[in-house]
């Protein structure tokens, strides 16, 4: 049964073929080997995009391949409009979206007034309909410090354990970060030591991303980025290739189709450089070169309008790209790309007038197919 429930063509045709019986559901949710092999054959689709929008309260969501009935059916069940997310009378709220993964959407509250609101996050699963809010935690600044800033949040999840979650929240001072780790298990955060650095200046306002339960953060400016394991809190610096010097948001780092460490960078001749982590002779860490993509489809795609190229995520081997462009009328215009790095086919997800920030929003493995003691209880009847 396995054996053909492999050759189906994707997630959502898994979902509809193992929901028919008790004893179709409980192959699926007993075995773990299997849903590993069939997310390497079958990687889940992409349902859509979050984008930020100037001004609005919250993200907007854009649906994508909308000729696929399986997505489409995925996208009717779930709620992308967020509209429950709260909203104080008389002030400014605003929602801006920071990770995406696993079906977890991560907010954070940009509120109008930080010194008399509490700060706080949104862990929101659409496809549940779930949304968890979720303050931050009072004791992270340890005193009045005037340099003290929230640098981003990053969440921690698995497929395998879709019912549960994890928040990093990194923040830093003027010369020290430090973590906070929420848990949905316990619903509290816990706060670990102020870690001097140096360069903290450099670190930028959500250019972290989170790559198998590490954040990796670039310095701008520089040719190096600094490694916190999430895991044992362990702080260290990495050095980046000799071409890279990180500007804007030229670079970012993430993960290969096998899952691993990667890092991207788009140089000013409007092209991609990829890097993979490997060892050298000596068993030393080291940067091994991959590929080098030209990106003059892009420039055919915006009509050679002149804008910057921002690298935004580096997930699964995919890359997404977004450009900003000054039309001749005098407005912004925004285009959307992915790319997989395996065969550099270039993809235009979305183009409009935004400001170029926008989070992937890929489907996640349902809690009904997985069953860690190889149980399926009655859940699987109110799973339909």
């Amino acid at each position: 049964l396995l054996e053909i429930f492999l050759r189906l063509p994707n997630l959502p045709a898994l979902v509809r073929a193992a929901l028919t019986c008790r004893s179709w559901l409980g192959a699926v949710r007993s075995s773990r080997p299997f849903r590993r092999l069939f997310r390497a054959l079958h990687p889940p689709p992409l349902l859509g995009l979050f984008l930020n929008i100037d001004g609005a309260a919250t993200p907007s969501f854009v649906p994508l391949r909308r000729s696929d009935p399986e997505v489409t059916a995925a996208l009717r069940r779930g709620h992308f409009f967020l509209t429950s997310l709260p909203a104080k009378a008389g002030t400014l709220t605003t929602w801006g979206v920071m990770d995406c993964r696993h079906g977890y959407i991560l907010l954070w509250n940009k509120l109008d007034r930080p010194s008399v609101d509490k700060p706080s996050v949104a862990v929101v699963n659409p496809m549940t309909w779930a949304v968890d809010i979720i303050p931050l935690p009072g004791n992270v600044k340890a005193g009045k410090r005037r340099n003290f800033a929230f640098l981003g949040f990053h969440l921690l999840c698995s497929d395998e354990k879709p019912s549960s979650f994890g928040v990093v929240c990194v923040c830093g001072d003027k010369l020290r970060v430090r973590l906070a780790v929420f848990s949905s298990e316990t619903w509290d955060w816990v706060v670990h030591p102020w870690v001097e650095i140096d360069g903290r200046k450099n670190l930028k306002f959500g250019s972290g991303t989170m790559v198998d339960g590490s954040v990796y953060w670039p310095f701008h400016g520089e040719g190096r980025m600094i490694r916190i394991d999430t895991a044992t809190m362990d702080i260290t610096s990495v050095d980046l290739p000799s071409q890279v010097t990180v500007e804007g948001c030229n670079f970012m780092a993430g993960e290969t189709k096998d899952a691993q460490l990667c890092i991207v960078y788009a140089s000013d001749d409007f092209a991609l450089h990829v890097w993979t982590r490997g060892v050298d002779s000596d068993g030393i860490e080291i940067w091994v070169p991959q590929k080098t993509i030209g990106l003059s489809e892009i420039d055919r795609i915006t009509m050679d309008l002149e804008g910057d190229l921002e690298v935004v995520q580096v997930r699964s081997g995919c890359v997404y790209l977004s450009t900003t462009c000054m039309t001749p009328v005098g407005t912004f215009r925004c285009w959307f790309f992915s790319l997989s790095v395996e065969t550099m086919e270039l993809e235009l997800l979305v183009e409009g007038c935004f400001d170029g920030g926008a989070c992937p929003y890929i489907m996640a493995w349902p809690p009904c197919l997985v069953g860690d003691d190889g149980s399926i209880g009655h859940e699987a009847e109110g799973s339909h």
